[in-house]
């Protein structure tokens, strides 16, 4: 029925107002944290960008409805960090059980928990790729916010030291905090040409447009 649609999207769109918790965590300098739904949307302009320039034999409307869809779950065990140190097997089982009962009404339900099945099992080249994009949007958006001097490894607390990677990376002394979130997540998109070499050739220089006649200059 029509209807189950509109309740369907009063339940989903409750991601605009849930903060990504990354964002929390590192108490970054800002008026207005993102939402996982701003992510989604970051996660989305990113895949079309990326599939243009990469030319990648994938279906892009795929993987577009599956960045959308695999965000749900968090409706449901909220947006979970490596600094949180969970164990995610349990509290996937719990959120796939959500999901299903949060589009049961809706006549493609089947084709909605497919997606979040091959998401979460990378059973195809589409999820492989969307998830190398939701690793890197978030990569992208903290390199933002330590290029506006909103966030820096000054703001690191004891207790995130718990994370053995992220321990290494701050005691080596090498890297600085946006090096760290790219160093940490590049296994999901290094096989796309964004290895650490393209990190400090070409991706950490570009900086943000501050201003609208810079955007326009870009």
């Amino acid at each position: 029925m029509l209807e189950d649609a509109f309740k369907f999207y009063y339940k989903a769109t409750k991601l605009k107002d849930m903060l990504r918790q990354g964002a929390v965590q590192w108490d970054i300098d800002k008026n207005r944290l993102e939402s996982i739904a701003e992510h989604t949307y970051g996660c989305m302009i990113l895949a079309i960008g990326l599939q243009s320039e990469l030319d990648l034999n994938i279906d892009l409307g795929k993987t577009l409805e599956m960045i959308t869809i695999h965000e749900l779950e968090e409706l449901f065990i909220g947006d979970i960090t490596p600094l949180d140190n969970i164990d995610k097997k349990s509290l996937k089982t719990k959120a796939r059980q959500a999901v299903c009962s949060l589009v049961e009404k809706l006549g493609r339900k089947e084709k909605l928990i497919e997606l979040t099945d091959d998401f979460n099992n990378s059973n195809s080249e589409e999820a492989k790729f969307a998830k190398a994009v939701d690793k890197l949007e978030c990569v992208l958006e903290f390199k933002k916010y330590q290029d506006l001097g909103q966030v820096s490894l000054e703001h690191l607390k004891p207790e995130m030291l718990s994370n053995k990677y992220l321990k290494a990376f701050v005691e080596s002394g090498k890297y600085d905090l946006a090096d760290i979130f790219f160093l940490y997540h590049m296994s999901a998109f290094k096989d796309y040409g964004i290895d650490e070499e393209y990190w400090y050739k070409h991706l950490k220089p570009l900086k943000l447009p501050q201003a609208k006649n810079e955007l326009d200059k870009q």
